[in-house]
């Protein structure tokens, strides 16, 4: 019987952690859409929606962006604490001097921050 009761109190305190984390992720993953090709620290991206997610280390942050298919890159940034709630998603490009365009930043519906790609864009 107490093996019983150790085993349901480990499967709900497994539940609770799995409950936890999944809205922890969820919290850290966006559904962005890129409106122009745009480069990301090297790496092209084509226009279109993606799943933009990331872990913070405190400002640092990896950021990985996912088409339907794969994951189109993987990399480095840093979260950036803003004034004011973002109402709704925004990509901020630089122009380069071919033409193209760069990833700065990228602002968040909701969320008081972005996360930023080189200098600050603010």
């Amino acid at each position: 019987m107490a093996h019983q009761v150790r085993f349901r109190i480990g499967m709900l305190v497994l539940v609770v952690m799995v409950v936890v984390s999944g809205s922890a992720l969820a919290k850290n993953t966006r559904t962005v859409s890129i409106g122009h090709d745009a480069k990301l620290n090297g790496t092209m991206i084509p226009s279109g929606s993606y799943e933009v997610s990331w872990q913070t280390h405190s400002p640092e942050a990896t950021v990985t962006i996912a088409d339907d298919k794969r994951v189109v890159v993987s990399t480095n940034g840093r979260w950036e604490a803003r004034n004011i709630k973002y109402e709704s998603n925004a990509v901020v490009y630089d122009t380069n001097d071919d033409g193209s365009r760069s990833i700065l930043e990228i602002r968040f519906a909701g969320l008081k921050g972005a996360l930023v790609f080189g200098s600050s864009s603010q």
